[in-house]
């Protein structure tokens, strides 16, 4: 009996990132679940679901258990726009996700130290959250792979940079992304964060896909591309479509994704039948 492969889901934060996915696949049929609007394409003849699961680690887990539930994929991968946690990464740079760590599962003290509860959130033996979770090496390998003799797209001269911050083409890293329902704008607060869980990144959803991920034991990637450097230029929260703007934001990590898929056609990575 030849055996279907299952599709790929897509799970990403905003319109203005999915969109860089959606210009270069081919649009198959649209589904509406309640809040959910699933659609179905192909990247070459990779089947996709892909979904606009909307910001935050709620929204993040919702949509991916929406679509775990509904259609069984044989991964998850997330992308989108992410906020440095190092100096000398730059907006344009690409993150390929080694992990994610749910930074903000933590304990305020009484004496106002926090404390960070480790690998697994627990309370009274009940488990709270997973809090660090490794993305699936294989497709990390292919990831890695797959950015080898890749350069993402230029930035756009000065934009979320100073003046006196040499512009140079964007890089790629592999490391750890923190994501928590939290931008963090304190260098002192972002350089915790970065030394104690060796993150080069935050955003608010990738590790909340993840923890669902685990826990149906759903391949996960993520990769983001970087789309502000707070120890650089502070962002002005006030007005994030000059922020997070639409042309750029989640354009190279999407590129990156799709040459990840690329990969895995004729992959029997979680083939059923």
């Amino acid at each position: 009996m030849q055996q279907e492969v299952a599709p790929i889901g897509i799970v990403v934060a905003m319109q203005s990132e999915l969109q860089h996915l959606l210009d270069r696949v081919t649009s198959v049929r649209d589904e509406r679940h309640g809040p959910w609007l699933d659609q179905f394409v192909l990247a070459g003849d990779v089947p996709l679901i892909a979904l606009r699961c909307g910001i935050g680690m709620v929204n993040a887990a919702a949509g991916t258990e929406h679509l775990i539930s509904h259609y069984a994929p044989r991964a998850i991968l997330n992308f989108g726009c992410v906020g440095a946690h190092r100096r000398d990464i730059l907006p344009g740079d690409v993150i390929i996700g080694s992990g994610a760590v749910n930074h903000g599962a933590m304990h305020i003290l009484a004496n106002g130290e926090k404390f960070f509860p480790g690998l697994e959130y627990q309370f009274a033996g009940e488990e709270v959250a997973l809090t660090e979770l490794n993305t699936d090496p294989a497709l990390l390998q292919a990831t890695i792979a797959a950015a080898e003799g890749w350069t993402p797209d230029p930035w756009p001269q000065g934009l979320n940079l100073r003046p006196d911050i040499e512009q140079r083409p964007p890089r790629t890293h592999v490391g750890r992304v923190g994501s928590a329902d939290i931008w963090t704008q304190q260098h002192e607060r972002i350089d915790t964060l970065h030394g104690r869980h060796n993150t080069l990144c935050e955003d608010m959803e990738a590790a909340a896909s993840a923890h669902v991920c685990a826990r149906h034991n759903t391949p996960f990637l993520t990769v983001k591309d970087v789309s502000n450097n707070e120890y650089h230029v502070v962002s002005a929260l006030a007005d994030q479509g000059e922020v997070l703007p639409a042309a750029e934001v989640g354009r190279r990590s999407a590129a990156l994704i799709l040459r990840t898929i690329e990969r895995m056609s004729g992959s029997r990575l979680g083939t059923v039948g």
